[in-house]
């Protein structure tokens, strides 16, 4: 039988990680109960049931393609010279960062926990910034039906810390755009954290899970006690 609330669970590893304050914790969770709207997808007619506002469907063999250029990335919102990746590696960074350049526009050092892999990282050219769900899973998920602008900001969002994720270069390419039915962290202590940030991406952006994606998920919730 699937737990009333998974995401309910207050998983210790979570909240412990230095990269995530409290407060972080504590939005996440709260968010992660907050009921949306479907994804826009048809319903799985036998679809287990996930978590409120996460629509279980089947994908349907349709869709438009997936192009990444239509996701506009990387963008500088505030005029700073800083774009997206900048601002989340300096965010994520435990240490003020050093730049390349005078105008302070690009990230060259800082320090950085990969919670993927719990390894260090001093050098933001080692890193890929991560949309944790993918730009081509949120396509896939409902996102295909978003307008330019709101694809745009999917890609740009800098207020949700579990939205973008400063990560290993190795990790991030072996990802690729797959769910958690295909890939997982390569650190099993992350895993809890990892799906409840991942239900909570996609109940705030209203995007549907598959089958056996929610599978794989529970699977990782299992893994944050009680």
């Amino acid at each position: 039988m699937l737990p009333a609330s998974p995401v309910t669970a207050a998983p210790a590893r979570f909240c412990a990680r230095p990269a995530l304050p409290r407060l972080v914790c504590v939005l996440v969770l709260a968010v992660a109960l907050t009921a949306c709207n479907g994804g826009g997808l048809p319903t799985a007619p036998s679809a287990p049931i996930g978590v409120p506002g996460l629509e279980i469907v089947v994908i349907p063999t349709t869709l438009p393609p997936y192009a990444r250029s239509d996701w506009r990335h990387w963008i500088d919102s505030d005029g700073d010279c800083q774009d997206t990746r900048a601002e989340v590696l300096i965010q994520e960074s435990l240490v003020p960062v050093a730049f390349r350049d005078a105008r302070r526009c690009t990230v060259d050092t800082g320090l950085w926990i990969d919670p993927y892999t719990a390894q260090a990282f001093d050098h933001a050219a080692d890193l890929d910034v991560d949309h944790l769900v993918p730009l081509g899973n949120a396509h896939r998920s409902g996102g295909w039906r978003w307008t330019a602008g709101r694809k745009e900001d999917y890609a740009n969002v800098l207020g949700d810390p579990s939205h973008l994720v400063a990560v290993s270069l190795s990790a991030n390419r072996s990802k690729g755009d797959s769910g958690p039915e295909a890939w997982r962290p390569p650190d099993p202590a992350y895993w809890c954290a990892y799906a409840t940030a991942w239900v909570h991406v996609k109940q705030a952006w209203s995007l549907a899970a598959t089958a056996a994606e929610w599978a794989a998920l529970r699977d990782m919730l299992d893994r944050c006690g009680s």
